[in-house]
């Protein structure tokens, strides 16, 4: 075991304040591709392997499109053995085209939730850093996002933790080298032509000139994102439930024009959702749009019994949602539809 050293001791914390976020995982899966990042992973694990009474597996994911990543993952698999960790890993046969690094990280999840089920693990550790979070939150900023865009990647999203959110990208190869641990540097993590390569090397090194310590602010933000859409969509969940007359599908409209906008427009995306739309699919307008008609009416009604003439909103084939002088009502909902947890 390397000796103990400052960077070491100051990367473990973070790494064990995420277990317990995680419910102090007993065996857990560690994703490694052998680059600086997850490697370092390993190692920080291992080292408090013993402490938190866990059991690991070092898991290893070929995607098949490189020559070298066979020989990846042979450092990967001789980094397990020599600390006496169990090591499983499996080669993909992915074709080069539209959308690979989408479909690469698809299946790479499929196959690590694989591996989870088969060795019983409690959870899977990602090698995510803060400069992983950074590029992740700049990228859904100019995408155009809301709070949950912010919140970019969550700590701990069952099965997946992620326990280096805290530590730059810049920090991995110095703790690799103390701890004694080899790595494999890819080629593609300099390919500007992926839009997040291009933040990477484009537009975190101009913010970092401003603030050397821009991946720790970047961070701070999404964790105080993460924090206020929880918040909110708690908030949500009690008045949409509060508002449910009879079946899942009426509900109450008195008073709804006094709560923030950000609340009421989640307690709309809860009705629709109940109703089987694709809130992936619906678009930010519509809620717009409704919300919009539930504060005019409330305006135009000023406290009287006045009657409105109804709008309907289509939100599928077969669906629809209807505002009139008794509320929201939802007609052709999907049998057995669940609210959605977001």
């Amino acid at each position: 075991m390397p000796p103990r050293h400052p960077t070491i001791a100051s990367a473990l914390g973070p790494v064990r304040r995420s277990l317990r976020a995680a419910g102090s995982p007993h065996r857990l899966l560690v994703a490694c591709s052998g680059g600086a990042d997850s490697t370092a992973l390993v190692g920080l694990l291992h080292l408090l392997a013993r402490d938190e009474a866990l059991a690991l597996i070092v898991a290893h994911v070929d995607h098949g499109l490189r020559p070298e990543s066979a020989d990846e993952a042979a450092v990967v698999a001789r980094s397990a053995a020599e600390r006496g960790l169990a090591c499983v890993s499996t080669r993909l046969s992915l074709s080069p085209g539209s959308g690979l690094p989408a479909r690469a990280r698809e299946a790479r999840r499929a196959a690590l939730s694989a591996f989870a089920t088969a060795h019983a693990c409690d959870a899977i550790a990602l090698g995510h850093t803060a400069t992983d979070q950074a590029e992740t939150l700049l990228m859904h900023a100019a995408r155009g996002c809301g709070l949950e865009g912010l919140a970019a990647m969550r700590p701990w999203e069952a099965p997946w933790l992620r326990p280096l959110l805290e530590l730059p990208r810049a920090g991995t190869r110095a703790l690799c080298e103390r701890m004694g641990m080899t790595w494999c540097d890819d080629p593609t993590n300099t390919d500007e032509e992926q839009p997040r390569i291009r933040v990477r090397e484009r537009v975190l090194p101009e913010l970092r000139a401003h603030n050397p310590r821009v991946e720790a602010a970047l961070v701070c933000l999404a964790t105080q994102a993460a924090d206020a859409e929880e918040a909110l969509r708690d908030w949500a969940a009690r008045e949409e439930a509060a508002r449910r007359r009879g079946a899942d599908t009426w509900w109450s409209t008195d008073d709804l024009h006094r709560l923030p906008r950000a609340v009421r427009t989640r307690i709309l995306r809860r009705i629709c959702g109940l109703g089987g739309a694709d809130l992936g699919a619906l678009r930010a307008a519509v809620i717009e749009d409704i919300d919009r008609t539930v504060m005019a009416r409330a305006a135009a009604l000023g406290g009287t019994g006045a009657v409105l003439r109804p709008h309907v909103w289509h939100l599928r084939p077969g669906l629809h949602l209807r505002l009139d002088r008794h509320g929201l009502k939802l007609a052709g909902a999907a049998p057995g539809a669940q609210i959605p947890a977001t």
